[in-house]
């Protein structure tokens, strides 16, 4: 009965902190898996594909639910071997819902300048690059208290990979934001 009240009083409060003045510190992580099936003539056009990523962030709210700040990532990706880039970038974030809410709903964008490279089984260099991406995503943050929230998220990423080939993403996102006053 006493964590039961211990929660009650703590729910109870929730409020969040999306107000001018305040800190974002946090981030996200995104998992995507794709399996390609072989064409009718036996071929398989790609290999399988696992893509994992995670960015934290940190921000401030320069108006009442309008954030910007700075995002990191580092992103893992099997398409050549063991394919690894770090990114960092800017990125601004919008909050639609009242800050009394305990649930609301948010839209980030984001720049990200990429840098990384593979290696193959053997240990050669692939060779290094430089590219550019931006992003969107769109999702839910659920305040668990007065500072901290979950969000669930869907992402669209577009990476320029080079001169000919743009690389576009859909991936669900969990995050875990929080909130400090001032």
């Amino acid at each position: 009965m006493k964590i039961f009240t211990i929660i009650l009083f703590f729910t109870s409060l929730s409020y969040s902190q999306i107000t001018k003045n305040n800190w974002l510190v946090g981030g996200s992580g995104n998992f995507k898996t794709t399996k390609t099936e072989k064409l009718s003539d036996g071929t398989k056009p790609y290999d399988d594909r696992t893509i994992f990523s995670i960015s934290p962030n940190i921000g401030y709210f320069f108006y009442d639910k309008l954030a910007g700040g700075i995002s990191l990532s580092y992103t893992y990706d099997n398409i050549f071997e063991d394919y690894q880039y770090f990114g960092v970038g800017p990125f601004v974030r919008y909050y639609f819902l009242n800050s009394e809410k305990r649930i609301n709903i948010f839209l980030q964008g984001n720049y990200n300048y990429y840098e990384g490279g593979s290696k193959t089984v053997d240990g050669n260099d692939n060779g290094k690059f430089h590219n550019n991406g931006y992003g969107f995503k769109a999702g839910s943050a659920i305040f668990l208290n007065s500072s901290v929230a979950v969000e669930l998220s869907l992402d669209y990423i577009s990476n320029k990979l080079n001169s000919t080939l743009r690389e576009e993403t859909f991936m669900i996102g969990v995050g875990f934001q929080i909130h400090l006053e001032k």
